[in-house]
């Protein structure tokens, strides 16, 4: 059963994404709702939902203020963003914070659904609509020497890991671990190394690099 909490400041969206997830399936279940940013901290604590389905526009505030505070506050938990806000920037800053899906308010149902369910195996689920742009937001250009170097810093067991994190697209670490013939918490341990080595924060942003670079094979 997956908890949900939902975080919408507009009643009429509120009470359809209500109506959404009580007839979305038996695997999904509705434990509460906020409407600002206050009572989505307040009711996140007492709730322990498994995943906040998250307005960005929440009575005049971004709910990007709260964003760490509620993945800080409550453990592991995940947020995906259900916006209609189409700022690239904004949606790129709430991938960086933690936030693991990103879907428009103009999804159908099913994506709506499947999104939920999808961020809560761990896996990112973006928007097809908002995937080439925020990739872009992500990307920086490359600085051949520095790069090269980050990139050399690798171990052929670290290249390997890379380019199975890209072959995968969003996989579970569980699946990718399968993959690798390793235990889930040597995978967690290895991506850390590499996330610091090539000075990137999480498995997109390593998708995003990896895949700007070249790094799609072991070899």
């Amino acid at each position: 059963m997956i908890r949900i909490m939902l975080v919408d400041d507009h009643k009429t969206m509120l009470w359809g994404l209500e109506k959404l997830i009580e007839g979305g399936g038996s695997d999904l279940q509705l434990v509460g709702t906020a409407n600002n940013n206050d009572t989505a901290l307040q009711q996140a604590s007492v709730l322990k939902p498994d995943v906040i389905v998250l307005d960005l526009d929440l009575e005049g505030r971004s709910s990007i203020e709260i964003l760490p505070q509620l993945l800080r506050e409550n453990e592991g938990v995940r947020v995906m963003i259900l916006s209609g806000n189409r700022d690239q920037g904004l949606l790129t800053q709430a991938v960086k914070l933690g936030a693991r899906g990103v879907v428009s308010k103009e999804a159908p149902a099913e994506v709506v659904l499947n999104g939920i369910r999808s961020v809560h195996r761990g896996e990112t689920c973006l928007d097809p609509t908002l995937m080439n742009a925020l990739l872009g937001q992500l990307s920086t250009p490359a600085k051949a020497d520095p790069e090269a170097a980050r990139i050399a810093s690798l171990t052929p067991k670290e290249r390997k890991i890379v380019a199975v994190v890209v072959e995968g697209n969003g996989a579970p670490n569980k699946e990718l671990a399968s993959r690798l013939f390793i235990a889930e918490p040597t995978l967690r341990n290895n991506l850390t190394t590499i996330y610091q080595k090539l000075g990137v924060a999480n498995r997109l942003e390593l998708y995003v690099y990896a895949t700007k670079h070249g790094m799609t094979s072991a070899a």
